[in-house]
């Protein structure tokens, strides 16, 4: 039978003794017992009441739309980032991610405070952190790199990046052509040319998409170089994005 909850409140049972107002997790392979959530943990919500191990205890769902109860750790201010704490308690020392933050100042360890919860600050991805899918699978998060205000006609080029943080396939290219002047432009990693040259055309702000993409040299090495040629002298911004493959 399916069940859901809409009050924010749901019961569990007690996986050890537990003290109101504590961050609870889930215990391994349960779902139905909790336990405390302990420094950099994750955790499911706020014990409400003191309870015994194997008695149930209402648990205050981190999802709801509300503030909570919690016990701090330590003396902290209003208005502190929190985080997770040993034994399910909150504290403004980082450990983990950010949990939420107090609405009101605790003086010592074992003050009950009220808190808000909004499950951390906002992650970031960076492509040296996404992982890596096999072909087939449910799909992969694309990387693109970018060059602004390229002018350089010296022939060698300039680098998009300065060495690649992961082994990778490029798999589109473009530009934004920024002045009138024409020129054609191409990848290349150093040593071979990547793509065929396109021309990057005379209308200033134009989109204008690469062209093919050279098989034998579409994977780019870790540490290797990823560098943008172009026969003259014109200002354009490049964009290469790429898949993550070692």
């Amino acid at each position: 039978m399916v069940q859901f909850n809409e009050s924010g409140l749901k019961a569990f049972i007690a996986g050890e003794n537990l003290e109101a107002f504590r961050r609870v997790k889930l215990s391994a392979g349960s779902g139905t017992t909790v336990e405390y959530a302990d420094a950099g943990e994750d955790f499911i919500g706020f014990t409400q009441d003191k309870v015994d191990s194997g008695e149930y205890v209402t648990v205050a769902l981190r999802s709801a739309a509300r503030t909570y109860p919690a016990i701090a750790s330590e003396a902290l201010s209003a208005g502190a980032v929190l985080y997770g704490a040993d034994d399910g308690k909150v504290a403004d020392s980082a450990s983990g991610t950010a949990i939420g933050t107090a609405l009101e100042a605790a003086t010592a360890d074992g003050d009950s405070i009220e808190i808000t919860c909004d499950n951390g600050a906002a992650g970031e991805i960076d492509g040296a952190t996404i992982a890596i899918e096999a072909e087939g699978s449910n799909g992969a998060i694309p990387v693109l790199f970018r060059k602004s205000g390229i002018t350089d006609a010296s022939g060698a080029g300039v680098k998009i990046n300065d060495s690649m943080p992961f082994k990778c396939k490029i798999i589109k290219w473009w530009l934004i052509a920024r002045d009138t002047t024409a020129a054609n432009v191409k990848l290349n990693d150093g040593t071979n040319d990547i793509t065929s040259n396109v021309a990057k055309g005379t209308t200033d702000d134009a989109v204008v998409d690469g062209t093919d993409i050279i098989a034998e040299y579409d994977e780019l090495a870790a540490a290797s170089d990823l560098i943008v040629i172009a026969s003259a002298a014109a200002a354009f911004d490049v964009f290469v994005l790429v898949e993550k493959i070692a």
